[in-house]
């Protein structure tokens, strides 16, 4: 797969609050029009437009000397022209809650490479984890005459309305979070993720938990603190009642970690991904708590910096450019076959084990186990 720097600056996504790619943006400056190719071939503009649509009833010569204009003058349709007309604009716009979150960007990616590899383009939007903002860049898309959407939903609540409306105009995916709404899904199964973390701690003899999260209304999020209640409960009961909310951030993992210290430290912390758990650590190091010997601490998502702190996080590993070739697979199928009944597709976790869980480990991808959570606590 290309990297971004590798792709010429017409091919990637428009600067964020542009409604053009930046490609089309250049080849406006440039624009060779329908007049021109008219020209060349010497025939109509209304011949050209026919011959260029695959329309019926032109003639073999007339199409052969459009043609062969049109490419002699690198002449491409007029996006703006076909938006304006409702026609397809082989743009695809996508929302993401926050672009800062180290968790987005390989999404991004993956989706951006696959759309480039079937002569679409992508028009990118932060939502700035807000749904109001959200609801203003969906409305945006629709402005544009995007030909599909895809979306990681702020609010599980919030964001329903306007993305529902969006799902009624043109195809929408949604990627790892969602809303109850009628569309195509691609997501993790993240209950699997968290019952993988759990039967790992149990084996390695811990028996008191905390789950460290977010207080936001968010779907993985909540999937993830309902697979800890579920699997903790029949460990140590008193651990379903230890869950601190606040948001997904390292300083939230901070202020989490000085509230568990600062009380009787469980025997190990779940958070509900890495940054979390780079603050939780970052404030045992400091309180001189240590890690995995005192306390075992792990992440989700397998960020690059897990395997960069000290000591190494035990993570789950979610497949981020699965993630995003799925969801840009999932929508320009959709596009092309609007009538295809909804799908939804579920990926596995993998439970990537390092030393911030246990003291002797070298950094390896454990497949999960074969037996599960209730046969280990018996």
């Amino acid at each position: 797969m290309r990297g971004r720097s590798d792709r010429p600056v017409e091919d990637r996504p428009a600067t964020i609050g542009c409604p053009w790619t930046a490609g089309e943006l250049l080849w406006l400056a440039t624009m060779v029009t329908i007049d021109d190719v008219a020209r060349a071939a010497g025939v109509s503009t209304a011949s050209v437009s026919r011959a260029l649509s695959g329309s019926r009833g032109v003639r073999v010569e007339t199409l052969r000397k459009v043609t062969a204009a049109a490419n002699s003058l690198d002449y491409r349709v007029n996006p703006v022209a076909s938006a304006l007309r409702g026609k397809v604009t082989r743009t695809v716009g996508m929302v993401v809650p926050d672009i800062v979150n180290p968790f987005f960007p390989a999404v991004v990616k993956a989706v951006d490479d696959a759309l480039h590899n079937s002569g679409m383009s992508l028009f990118l939007c932060d939502a700035d984890n807000s749904p109001e903002v959200e609801a203003d860049r969906l409305a945006a898309l629709l402005a544009r005459n995007v030909d599909g959407v895809i979306i990681s939903p702020v609010d599980s609540v919030k964001s329903r309305a306007a993305v529902a409306a969006v799902a009624k105009r043109v195809p929408l995916i949604q990627v790892d979070r969602r809303v109850h709404v009628e569309s195509d899904i691609v997501s993790v199964d993240h209950s699997r993720g968290i019952q993988l973390v759990l039967e790992h701690l149990v084996a390695e003899g811990r028996t008191s938990f905390a789950f460290v999260t977010t207080a936001r209304r968010v779907s993985i999020a909540s999937e993830r603190l309902e697979a800890y209640v579920r699997c903790v409960r029949r460990v140590d009961r008193a651990s379903v009642n230890r869950v601190f909310a606040g948001d997904l951030s390292i300083a939230w993992g901070v202020e989490a970690a000085t509230r568990i210290a600062d009380g009787t430290c469980p025997e190990a912390v779940v958070c509900a991904n890495d940054l979390i758990a780079l603050g939780v650590l970052r404030t045992f190091r400091i309180k001189g708590i240590r890690v995995p010997e005192d306390v075992a601490v792990t992440g989700y998502d397998d960020l690059v910096l897990a395997d960069m702190v000290e000591p190494r996080l035990t993570t789950v590993r979610q497949p981020l450019e699965q993630l995003g070739r799925e969801a840009a697979r999932f929508v320009l199928s959709a596009i092309e076959s609007p009538e295809l009944p909804r799908r939804e597709l579920r990926l596995l976790p993998e439970l990537v084990v390092r030393d911030s869980s246990r003291l002797t480990v070298t950094s390896t991808a454990v497949d999960p186990p074969v037996l599960n959570l209730a046969d280990i606590i018996g």
